[in-house]
């Protein structure tokens, strides 16, 4: 059973670095022929190619076993980490960069052009900084999360092996950056409802000039994303979608769009039409927010349907939830 070989193959390689895995899946693939022609001539049936599978053993031990040096983020994540730090390395500044511009357009700032420079440059330096740190704590729990957590744990079965195109199978670089980049948000969001609103100057001590925000709002904004955080972790260790989980994620992250209308959306406009008259008699100024927001929701409920469609309708005769193995 081709289908089945090739599946497995596919799982050993989600767990490989990108650079070794055509060698090593061409290689696995060819040592599981040698074995099936050497026990069954002819073409061996299903339950024959699942028991010599079985003998293999589960593909993360597989993949493991071609990178068995110990590191904090091992060669399997390591080139998703770097991918996700890059990416984070040019937004997370430039982010920084633009709320400094912002806040020095709609309050006039109070220090030297020099000092603001300074502070834009620290300010990017810090969170910069903080994001790198998530991120590699994330990748670190997840290398070192292959633990024994369960006194049972079920027998690999390679016919429980999911579909290559499998809408249940998670996306483990989106889920990490999930995580990564919602605990980033999260730090924000409390640090805004610590000093009472927003601010792009990130000091406790000085957080200079606050714009007002609804606190129930932030509060809510801060459930939410860490329910998103929570969840994609859960996903991570389950190592499946389920319909209901995607409906759950899609349901939180409207209910996100909806909190950063009053959060963000709304506050900073019409701080921005107070500060500068002539932006507030451009057409649709006083509408920007919302339609920010119906974009947002629309963009996520177009994103997110297709998949739920398919996670629905499949839910019934899809393979039980494929596990990674807990023990190292």
């Amino acid at each position: 059973m081709a289908d089945l070989v090739e599946r497995y193959v596919h799982q050993v390689g989600r767990y490989l670095p990108p650079k070794e895995r055509a060698d090593i899946e061409a290689e696995l693939r060819s040592q599981i022929q040698d074995q099936l022609d050497d026990r069954y001539e002819g073409a061996p049936s299903q339950a024959e190619v699942a028991s010599v599978l079985a003998e293999f053993g589960h593909p993360y031990q597989i993949a493991t076993s071609y990178t068995s040096d110990q590191y904090l983020v091992g060669p399997a994540l390591y080139p998703f980490m770097m991918m996700i730090l890059r990416y984070g390395w040019l937004l997370v500044p430039a982010i920084i960069i633009f709320l400094n511009i912002f806040g020095a357009l709609v309050t006039p700032p109070q220090t030297g052009l020099f000092n603001r420079v300074v502070d834009t440059v620290l300010s990017a330096l810090q969170a910069t900084l903080i994001f790198s740190a998530i991120v590699v704590l994330c990748f670190a729990l997840i290398q070192h999360s292959h633990l024994k957590l369960d006194a049972k744990e079920e027998p690999f079965n390679p016919l429980d092996l999911p579909e290559v195109d499998d809408p249940h199978t998670v996306d483990r670089v989106e889920a990490v950056s999930g995580i990564a980049i919602g605990t980033l948000a999260a730090l924000v969001l409390l640090y805004f409802l610590r000093v009472g609103g927003l601010t792009p100057r990130f000091n406790l001590t000085d957080p200079g000039e606050v714009i007002p925000v609804p606190q129930t709002w932030l509060l809510l904004s801060i459930v939410s994303t860490a329910g998103m955080i929570i969840l994609n972790i859960w996903v991570l260790r389950r190592n499946r979608w389920s319909a209901v989980m995607w409906l759950a994620q899609t349901l939180l992250e409207l209910i996100g769009v909806v909190c950063l209308y009053f959060v963000l959306y709304e506050p900073v406009f019409e701080r921005l039409v107070v500060a500068s008259p002539a932006f507030g008699s451009l057409p649709f100024a006083n509408n920007i927010g919302e339609v920010l927001a119906v974009l947002s929701a629309i963009v996520n409920l177009l994103g997110n349907g297709r998949k739920l469609v398919r996670l629905w309708t499949e839910s019934g005769s899809s393979a039980p939830p494929y596990a990674v193995p807990t023990n190292g």
